[in-house]
């Protein structure tokens, strides 16, 4: 029988690898944001953008987590509850409101920073680079889907 780590060894595609990553990361940070957070995972990627953009909107929030301005409302409305964060009307558009996070806020974004570091380096550990050179890679081979993206499609 083949098992998950032999399909990974020989898988001839980059799709894969990064699949995989994705998924076992998605599991390790989510058993600390369940166990160790007010946050629900889909809230996630919003709190660490709001750490480090403070003061946008909610509607630049949704546009950069890829949600619905509803979506981000609702969350955001269960952060001000758990005291998260506060919200002061946007002086250039009165029907704004410009996001700021609290203590609690900033020391849950901060806890979940460093889990995010602690993985990296432990899927790093073994390999012949340093977390800050696989990050450099992995953003270029990003930047560079994107760019074939925008040019193809």
């Amino acid at each position: 029988m083949i098992d998950y780590e032999d399909i990974m060894k020989n898988s001839p595609f980059l799709v894969n690898h990064l699949i995989s990553l994705s998924k076992t990361h998605d599991f390790y940070i989510n058993k600390h944001i369940k166990n160790e957070t007010d946050i629900l995972p889909s809230q996630y990627y919003m709190l660490l953008f709001l750490y480090y953009e403070m003061g946008v909107t909610q509607s630049d929030i949704a546009k950069a987590c890829l949600m619905d301005r509803s979506g981000v409302s609702r969350a955001f409305k269960d952060f001000e509850e758990k005291g998260l964060i506060t919200r002061e009307v946007d002086s250039d558009n009165k029907r704004a409101y410009k996001i700021h996070l609290t203590k609690k806020g900033n020391e849950t974004a901060e806890f979940l920073i460093e889990k995010e570091k602690e993985w990296d380096n432990m899927i790093c550990e073994e390999l012949e680079k340093s977390r800050e050179e696989v990050l450099k890679k992995l953003s270029k081979i990003s930047l560079k889907s994107l760019e074939f993206n925008r040019k193809h499609f």
